[in-house]
């Protein structure tokens, strides 16, 4: 059974984790989800046909914004916000202590504004650490780091200390910490493909046009998925905030949608559209 720990606080995160459930359920309907939260959130007023376990241990940051907390300094790190976007491996390391299974079969850590259009992607045999290449222009992989932070899965836990120690020196958070990370001698990486996570950076910080890469999305109905395919292969997953109407995250959305009512005849495109509203 799959195993995934989420950090979920705030009325944005919580509408957006009821997306992830939702999503997540067709595919996964047993799966175990793990949830960071504050005493202000209603996690557990999510449905979802798994097991949510619920830890409020977040109050730290509760009512914070990212501005809020990148202004005040941390208790481990620099700034609050660095020490916030570190509770992705405390809540991994709660797995841990929480479930034996995780043990033998790794554990995810996933953003809350992901949805899934299809299965969770398989992992290798042997493999100790699985990450989400960002797929970006080489300048701005140079700012924010090669790899994205809200879509990983590990299976050794000792890599989850050493992923804390790299933030000391991260030029980005913990997120261009993981650059450092897969350079360990245990760590043995798998890199997800393209059609896994996919955001708005993969279409709009891309080294092509957007157009080119809009041209590289196809339909194929009979799909172990919703039916929607990028560079040929089942699309796995998004990763957007669906209620931004602004920037470039709004245009992602935008289009996303626009695409998908083509096909609004195939019963699962026409209950995702239905999904993420």
């Amino acid at each position: 059974m799959t195993r995934i720990g989420l950090i979920v606080t705030g009325e944005e995160a919580l509408a957006e984790f009821r997306i992830f459930c939702k999503t997540l359920e067709v595919w996964h309907p047993d799966a175990h989800l793990y949830v960071f939260t504050d005493s202000a959130t209603p996690v557990a007023s999510v449905p979802f046909r798994g097991t949510v376990h619920v830890k409020i241990a977040l109050d730290a940051y509760k009512g914070l914004t990212r501005s809020d907390m990148e202004a005040r300094r941390g208790i481990l790190y620099d700034s609050l916000f660095k020490d916030y976007t570190y509770e992705k491996a405390n809540v991994l390391d709660w797995m841990w202590e929480s479930d034996a299974l995780v043990k033998d079969q790794g554990a995810w850590f996933l953003d809350a504004d992901i949805c899934h259009l299809a299965p969770l992607p398989q992992l290798p045999e042997g493999k100790t650490l699985a990450l989400s290449p960002h797929g970006i222009r080489i300048g701005d992989e140079s700012r924010f780091g090669k790899y994205n932070a809200g879509f990983l899965w590990i299976k050794d836990r000792t890599l989850l200390e050493a992923w804390r120690s790299f933030g000391f020196t991260s030029r980005f958070f913990e997120q261009a910490a993981l650059e450092d990370l897969v350079t360990l001698p245990t760590v043995k990486l798998h890199e997800f493909g393209p059609q896994v996570n996919f955001g708005w950076w993969r279409m709009y910080q891309n080294a092509l046009p957007p157009g080119d890469i809009q041209g590289r999305f196809s339909i194929h109905r009979p799909d172990t998925s919703i039916g929607i395919r990028y560079l040929g292969a089942p699309l796995q997953s998004v990763h957007t905030h669906w209620r931004e109407t602004a920037s470039v995250t709004g245009a992602f959305n935008d289009w996303f949608r626009t695409y998908l009512r083509r096909f609004a005849a195939h019963s699962p495109i026409a209950r995702f559209l239905r999904t993420i509203g």
